[in-house]
C-alpha cells in the first residue's frame, strides 16, 4: 500500500512538472510573437520601412524616427490604398525629417518648391535645399538640380516633362467646345501650329548642339553651353548610380536636343531601361510611368522607331495601370480618336474618367468636352460646366475658355457676360490663343447690352 501512495506521489509530481514545463513554452511562444508583432515599436532596428502601415510609421515619426518621417511623406505625396493623396501633410513630414538632418526629407522638400506642389513655386529655394542634399550625398538631388537650371535657364518649358502633347495632328486633343458642337477648325489648326512650334524649337536646340560639337562660335556661347553641359553631367552621373530620375532625363534631353545633339535612338534607349525597371519604390513611379508615356508617344510619331500605334498602347497601358493619370488620358485620346484602336467614345470616357479621378486637368477638360457634344453620352450641358470648371480651377486655359463660351452663350448655366469674361481674360492672361479675341467681343457685348 505504501509503494502505491509512493508511486501515486511520484506521478503526481512528474505530471505538475511536465504542465509546468508545458505552461512555460506555451508563454515563450506566446512572448516570442507578441515581440514579432511589436518589432516597429521596440528599440529595434526598421530594416525596410516599405512593409510597415500607415499607423505603424507615424507611431515611429513622432518618436523622432526621420526615415519613418520620408515613408510617410511619399505615402502621402503619392496617395495608396491606406491613404489618400496630401501634399500639404507630405510637405510637413518632409520638412520635420529635413529639420532633422535627414538628406532624402531636404532633397523631396527641393521637388516640392520645384514644381509649386503645397508651396510657392521658388526656383532659388529648391536649388539651394538640392545643393545642400547633394553636400550631404543625396544623387537624386543632382535630378533637382539639373531640372531647376533647365527652367531658369530658359531651355525648355517642359522642364518638369508634364506638358500635353497633341498625339494627333487630325485630333481635338486639346477639345474646346464651340457653338457646332464640335471641335473649331481653328483649334484643328491651333494644334497643328502648336505641333510645328515644337519641332521648330526641338530644331533651335538641336541647332545649337551641332555648333558646340563644331567648335563655331554662338552668341553668349561660353555660359549657356558650361550651363548645359552641367545639366548633362548631373544627370549622367545620377542615372550612372542607378537613379531612375537621372535616367528619364537623359532620354528627355536626348529626345528634345538640350546640351546634347537630339538623338531618338539614344532617348528611346534611356527611356527603356528606365521603363523596364522592377523597382516598387514610390519615389520611382514617376520615373518608370513618365518613360513608358515618352516610349508610346514615339511610337505614336514614328521618332526613332517606326510608327506602332498598337505598341504605343502598350506602353501607354503600362503606365495607366501603374496609376499615371497622363497616360489614361493619352489612352482616352486614343479611342476618342481612332488612333491603333477603333473609335470608341464609350472606352474613352473610361479612361478620361480614371485620369479625372486623380483630378488630371487635360482630362476633366475631355470629360466635359464629350457631355457637351454628347460623344458616348447623353448631351448633358450641366455636366460640361461641371467637368470644365474642375480643369479650370487649376488654370488649364482651355477649359476657361470652354466655360466662357458657356457662359457668354448660357449653355447648362444662366447666361452671364461679366462671368464669360472673367474666364476669357483668366485664359487671355496665360497667353491662350484665341482668347484675347474673345475678351474683346464680350467686351463690345456688353457695351451693347448696357
Amino acid at each position: 500500500m505504501k509503494r502505491y501512495l509512493h508511486l501515486c506521489a511520484i506521478l503526481g509530481i512528474c505530471s505538475l512538472t511536465l504542465f509546468g514545463c508545458g505552461k512555460k513554452e506555451e508563454e515563450e511562444e506566446i512572448d516570442a510573437v507578441d515581440t514579432t508583432e511589436q518589432v516597429a515599436f521596440d528599440d529595434v532596428a526598421v530594416e525596410d520601412y516599405t512593409v510597415l502601415k500607415y499607423n505603424e510609421l507615424e507611431v515611429l515619426a513622432y518618436e523622432g524616427d526621420t526615415d519613418a518621417q520620408v515613408m510617410l511623406g511619399r505615402m502621402l505625396e503619392y496617395g495608396n490604398e491606406e491613404v489618400k493623396q496630401n501634399f500639404y501633410e507630405a510637405f510637413s513630414w518632409y520638412q520635420m525629417a529635413s529639420d532633422s538632418g535627414n538628406v532624402d526629407g531636404t532633397c523631396a522638400l527641393g521637388y516640392f518648391y520645384l514644381n509649386g506642389a503645397a508651396v510657392e513655386a521658388d526656383l532659388d529655394k529648391a536649388e539651394e535645399l538640392f545643393n545642400t542634399a547633394i553636400e550631404n550625398g543625396s544623387t537624386n538631388a543632382k535630378v533637382g538640380l539639373a531640372r531647376v537650371m533647365l527652367e531658369k535657364g530658359g531651355y525648355t518649358k517642359m522642364a518638369t516633362a508634364e506638358s500635353e502633347e497633341v498625339i494627333s495632328a487630325d485630333s481635338s486633343s486639346e477639345a474646346t467646345i464651340n457653338d457646332s458642337n464640335n471641335a473649331s477648325t481653328n483649334e484643328s489648326e491651333k494644334a497643328s501650329e502648336k505641333e510645328a512650334t515644337k519641332d521648330s524649337t526641338k530644331t533651335s536646340s538641336k541647332d545649337t548642339n551641332e555648333s558646340k560639337d563644331s567648335d563655331q562660335t554662338v552668341s553668349d556661347s561660353d555660359e549657356e553651353l558650361t550651363e548645359l553641359d552641367q545639366i548633362v553631367n548631373l544627370l549622367t552621373v545620377a542615372q550612372q548610380a542607378g537613379d531612375l530620375d537621372g535616367g528619364y532625363y537623359l532620354g528627355y534631353i536626348y529626345e528634345n536636343g538640350i546640351g546634347v545633339i537630339a538623338d531618338y535612338k539614344k532617348a528611346f534607349d534611356y527611356y527603356n531601361r528606365v521603363a523596364k525597371s522592377s523597382s516598387t519604390a514610390l519615389n520611382d513611379r514617376d520615373a518608370i510611368n513618365l518613360s513608358n508615356i515618352a516610349l508610346g508617344l514615339m511610337y505614336v510619331k514614328g521618332e526613332g522607331v517606326e510608327e506602332n500605334s498598337e505598341t504605343a498602347l502598350e506602353y501607354f497601358t503600362a503606365a495607366s495601370d501603374n496609376n499615371s493619370a497622363k497616360a489614361s488620358y493619352y489612352i482616352g485620346q486614343m479611342y476618342e480618336n481612332g488612333i491603333g484602336v477603333d473609335k470608341d467614345y464609350e472606352k474613352a470616357m473610361e479612361f478620361y474618367l480614371k485620369a479625372s479621378d486623380l483630378d488630371y486637368a487635360p482630362a476633366l477638360n475631355q470629360v466635359g468636352y464629350l457631355y457637351y457634344n454628347g460623344y458616348g453620352v447623353d448631351v448633358d450641358f450641366a455636366s460640361a460646366v461641371y467637368y470644365q470648371k474642375l480643369a479650370a480651377l487649376q488654370g488649364y486655359s482651355i477649359a476657361q475658355v470652354n466655360l466662357g463660351f458657356l457662359y457668354e452663350n448660357g449653355y447648362g448655366v444662366e447666361r452671364n457676360l461679366e462671368t464669360a469674361l472673367s474666364y476669357y481674360e483668366m485664359a487671355a492672361s496665360s497667353g491662350y490663343e484665341g482668347a484675347t479675341e474673345a475678351v474683346v467681343r464680350v467686351k463690345a457685348q456688353i457695351n451693347e447690352e448696357m
